[in-house]
């Protein structure tokens, strides 16, 4: 009996939840239609006064629009590829010590795109080229060869006592002229003297090397530097043209097939007491390895690392003397009034010594006489116990 009740169960149809509904609203469609008038009327009188506030503001004056800045673009451009091709001579005179070498070795390491070369011996009898004789006609003629477009030379005189720096552009960098000299062949290019130059002569000074120092900062060799100079290489006038020498001498180009495309290093020329004193820096860059250190570290400096500069050398000191508007001569354009010679100094150095020796030796003859001149009286009793 069970299952013939659950197959009559199976087979009548169950009341479809559609019908239900179809008999239900037709009830409550009636109750509600009063409340649906009023919501459509309040619907329209808020669209009326909304456009009725639209058509007040349409009629105001409208408000500019900021616009926006320009994306700031940068005026130079490169495409990675090796155009800026300045080459350096980089060489020395004959008798130099061997504290101006290590100098030079270490120049070397710091400029890759250096032309190496041996000491230059000229002799007095050397007349060069029709400019002139001597050492400046023979870097001309060397850099010429070498296709060289700037010089560092450094000279020593009075048996390595006395230190003097070179520096200047060859008259090679004039590429953009032709042969006689009268026009261009390309006026995009530089525009150079024909003669060369402009050149600068320092005394150098206080020389200390990288093996001398043994400071702990290290670079990657050939690694291109950050030049930064003082305030006064913008506003005095001489200094303007030395800091332009200084990029072509100390500025690594970009893409030299012996430099590394890493900046890991500053190199400082800062101007006071009348001279530029020549710094070489690491930049050190450390993280701090503990969120405890971070957090000191963000509190005192607003980063969570730390930049830091470490000497690694070599320094010295340089002192301008002349500026000369050719290749290692011409027009003189300016002289350093404060400036006084080596040989002067060491000059006066010793007259102030022989000075000394003349006092002393007057202060002794003064008192060989005044012991001349005491005469002891003959004491009468002198013989009494004879």
């Amino acid at each position: 009996k069970n299952s013939k009740m659950a197959k009559k169960r199976r087979q009548e149809p169950k009341p479809e939840k559609e019908e239900e509904a179809d008999v239900v609203i037709p009830d409550e469609v009636p109750q509600n239609s009063g409340n649906a008038d009023e919501h459509d009327a309040e619907d329209e009188e808020m669209n009326e006064a909304i456009s009725s506030e639209e058509e007040d503001d349409d009629n105001d004056d409208p408000e500019p629009e900021p616009t926006p800045l320009p994306a700031i673009q940068s005026s130079i451009t490169s495409d990675g590829r090796y155009h800026n091709k300045q080459r350096l001579l980089l060489l020395s005179s004959r008798g130099i010590t061997a504290r101006y070498r290590h100098l030079m070795e270490d120049l070397r390491t710091l400029i890759p795109h250096n032309k190496k070369e041996s000491k230059l011996d000229v002799g007095k009898n050397y007349s060069g080229s029709s400019a002139g004789g001597g050492y400046g006609a023979a870097v001309n003629e060397i850099a010429e060869v070498r296709g060289c477009h700037s010089v560092l030379f450094l000279e020593c005189r009075k048996r390595g006592q006395d230190g003097y720096m070179w520096l200047g552009r060859t008259s090679h960098a004039n590429s953009s002229f032709d042969a006689d000299g009268d026009n261009a062949v390309d006026s995009g290019k530089k525009r150079l003297m024909i003669a060369g130059g402009p050149s600068i002569k320092f005394h150098i000074t206080n020389i200390h090397t990288m093996d001398e120092l043994k400071m702990t900062g290290n670079c990657m060799k050939g690694s291109r530097p950050v030049l930064s100079f003082d305030k006064a290489f913008d506003t005095v006038d001489h200094l303007k043209l030395v800091k332009h020498l200084f990029v072509d001498v100390f500025g690594t180009p970009r893409g030299h097939p012996k430099s590394k495309p890493f900046v890991d290093r500053v190199m400082g020329f800062y101007y006071a007491d009348g001279k530029i004193w020549v710094r070489n820096y690491q930049i050190l860059e450390e993280t701090a390895a503990t969120a405890k250190e971070a957090h000191s570290q963000k509190k005192l400096t607003g980063h969570a690392h730390s930049t830091s500069l470490i000497e690694i050398g070599p320094r010295f000191v340089l002192n301008p003397i002349r500026i000369f508007r050719g290749s290692f001569g011409g027009q003189t354009l300016y002289v350093n009034k404060q400036f006084v010679n080596p040989n002067v100094a060491r000059s006066l150095e010793k007259r102030e010594q022989g000075d000394k020796y003349i006092r002393r030796k007057g202060a002794e003859r003064k008192r060989k006489n005044r012991d001349e001149s005491i005469v002891v009286p003959t004491d009468p009793l002198a013989d009494v116990f004879d």
